[in-house]
C-alpha cells in the first residue's frame, strides 16, 4: 500500500512534466520574434532549410517525450520504495535536461545557416518606446498583503499551539511554504520590471502588447501565492488531527503541485496567445541581446548588459544574465542542487539495503543503522511488551522504508514515541523509560526473540 501510494503521488506530481515541456519546447521555431532563440526576420523564417530544422525537431521531440511517457509505469514492477525513488529522480532530470539537447542542437543549425545566408550582416537596433517605460506597475503590494499576512499568522500558529520538539518537521513545512509567499511577490515584481519587447512602431500597439503581458504575470504569480497561502494555513489544521496530519499534508502537497503545473499551462497558453495575437504587427525586432550573447538559445552571458534578468527565448518566463556575479552564484546553486539528487538516492538505497541492527551491549540496548541511533539503559527500562501488530502510526521525522522505520513517529491518543524497527517483521517490542517510549525490533523475528530473552533476564 505505501509502495502504490508513493508511485501514485510522484505520478500525480511529476508526470505532468512531460506534457508542460512538450507544450514549452514545441513552438520554438517562432516564440516572440526568435526562432529556437535565433534572431531572425519574417522573410528569413521563410527559408525552406528552416523548414526542415523544423520537422527534424519536432520529430525528435516527440519520440523523446513518448519515450518519457512511458517509462515511469516501469515503477509499477519496483518493489523497494528507494529504487523507485531513485528512478523517479533519475526520470525528472532526464525529462528536463535530454530535450534540450534537440532544442539546441536546432539553435546551432540554425545560426550555422544565418552565417551561411550572411544574415549577421545588416545592422543590429535596439528600440525603446519611452511610453511603455512610463507604463504604471501593474503588481501592487496591497494585493498581495492578505496573502503574506494570512502566511505569516500560520507560521505564528504552528509555533504557539505545538511547540513540542516533535512537530518539528510540521514547523519547518509551514515556514517554508510560508516563504514561498513572499517569494512569489518578488518573482511578481521582477517579471513586471522587466522590460517588453517593442514589437512595431505604433505606440498604441506596443502599449497594449505590454499591458497583456504584464496583466497574465501578474494574474499568475497572485493566485500562485494564493493557493500557496490556502496549503500554508491548511498545514496547521493537519498537525491539529495528529496521527493523520503528515498524510494530510503529502497528499495535500500532491494536490498543490498538480494545481501549480495547471497554472503554468494556463501561463503558457496565455502568454503564446498573446504573441500569436501580435504577431501580424511585428515589424521590428529588438535584438538588444544579440545572439552571440545566447548559449544554445538558453543561457544568457553578457558582461555589458546591465540587466539581471531578461527575457527568455525560450518557451516564457525571465533568464537571469549569468555574467552577474548573482547570475553565477543562482546557476551555482542550481547545480549544486542537481547534484545532490544523486548523492540523495545512494543514500537512501544505503538505508534501505542496510539491515538495522538492535543488540545488548554493557547493560545497554544499542540500535544501528548505518550508525548508532538510539542508546537505552536497561536500567531506564520500567516496562516493556511483547507485539505482535503495530498500531496505526504516522511518522513525524525520520525514516519510512521497505526494510527499517527509525526516528519519531506518533500514534493517536496515545502520543509520540521514538521507532526503531524492520516493519516486515511479526514481532515487535515496546519499551516504556523514564524519558519516553520506544518501539523496536531485530533485523528479523530470531534476533528480536533473542532480544526479547534478553530484556527478559536482565528485567
Amino acid at each position: 500500500k505505501i509502495m502504490n501510494a508513493f508511485n501514485f503521488i510522484f505520478l500525480l506530481t511529476c508526470y505532468p512534466i512531460v506534457f508542460l515541456l512538450y507544450f514549452f519546447l514545441r513552438n520554438a521555431r517562432s516564440h516572440n520574434g526568435w526562432c529556437f532563440g535565433v534572431s531572425l526576420t519574417k522573410e528569413w523564417k521563410k527559408d525552406p532549410e528552416i523548414d526542415k530544422v523544423d520537422v527534424e525537431y519536432r520529430k525528435n521531440l516527440k519520440n523523446t517525450m513518448i519515450v518519457f511517457g512511458i517509462a515511469p509505469f516501469l515503477t509499477l514492477f519496483i518493489k523497494h520504495m528507494s529504487i523507485s525513488f531513485s528512478y523517479w529522480m533519475i526520470w525528472v532530470l532526464a525529462v528536463c535536461f535530454l530535450p534540450m539537447y534537440w532544442y539546441a542542437k536546432a539553435n546551432k543549425q540554425i545560426r550555422v545557416l544565418k552565417d551561411k545566408r550572411g544574415w549577421n550582416a545588416e545592422n543590429k537596433v535596439s528600440y525603446t518606446d519611452l511610453k511603455i517605460a512610463a507604463l504604471p506597475r501593474r503588481v501592487k503590494f496591497v494585493t498581495f498583503l492578505p496573502c503574506m499576512v494570512i502566511s505569516v499568522l500560520a507560521i505564528v500558529l504552528s509555533y504557539l499551539l505545538f511547540e513540542d520538539a516533535g512537530y518539528a518537521a510540521y514547523r519547518i513545512c509551514v515556514w517554508c511554504f510560508g516563504l514561498c509567499t513572499f517569494l512569489f511577490f518578488v518573482a511578481a515584481i521582477c517579471t513586471d520590471k522587466l522590460k517588453v519587447s517593442v514589437i512595431c512602431e505604433d505606440t498604441d500597439t506596443n502599449m497594449n502588447y505590454a499591458r497583456a503581458k504584464k496583466k497574465v504575470w501578474k494574474n499568475f504569480w497572485l493566485i500562485c501565492a494564493w493557493m500557496n497561502t490556502v496549503f500554508t494555513a491548511a498545514i496547521p489544521v493537519a498537525m491539529y488531527f495528529g496521527t493523520g496530519g503528515m498524510a494530510w499534508i503529502i497528499w495535500g502537497s500532491g494536490a498543490y503541485c498538480i494545481a501549480i503545473m495547471a497554472m503554468a499551462f494556463w501561463l503558457m497558453y496565455k502568454v503564446f496567445a498573446i504573441n500569436n495575437a501580435y504577431e501580424s504587427k511585428r515589424t521590428l525586432g529588438d535584438v538588444y541581446d544579440d545572439d552571440r550573447f545566447w548559449y544554445w538559445g538558453m543561457v544568457y552571458y553578457n558582461p555589458k548588459d546591465p540587466r539581471f534578468m531578461v527575457e527568455n527565448r525560450m518557451g516564457t518566463g525571465t533568464s537571469v544574465n549569468m555574467a552577474k556575479t548573482s547570475g553565477k552564484v543562482m546557476y551555482i546553486i542550481a547545480a549544486l542542487s542537481i547534484l545532490i539528487i544523486p548523492v540523495m538516492c545512494i543514500w537512501m538505497i544505503m538505508l534501505d539495503f542496510t539491515p538495522i541492527s538492535t543488540e545488548i551491549k554493557d547493560d545497554t540496548i544499542v540500535c544501528t543503522h548505518l550508525s548508532v541511533e538510539y542508546e537505552i539503559p536497561l536500567e531506564e527500562i520500567t516496562e516493556y511488551t511483547v507485539i505482535e501488530e503495530l498500531p496505526e502510526m504516522t511518522k513525524v521525522r525520520g525514516n519510512s522504508m521497505d526494510h527499517v522505520c527509525s526516528g519519531t513517529f506518533e500514534i493517536y491518543r496515545e502520543g509520540m514515541f521514538e521507532a526503531f524497527f524492520n516493519p516486515q517483521n511479526d514481532l515487535f517490542i515496546k519499551i516504556i523509560t523514564e524519558n519516553g517510549t520506544y518501539y523496536i525490533s531485530g533485523a528479523d523475528d530470531v534476533s528480536t526473540q533473542q532480544l526479547i530473552k534478553e530484556i527478559a533476564i536482565y528485567i
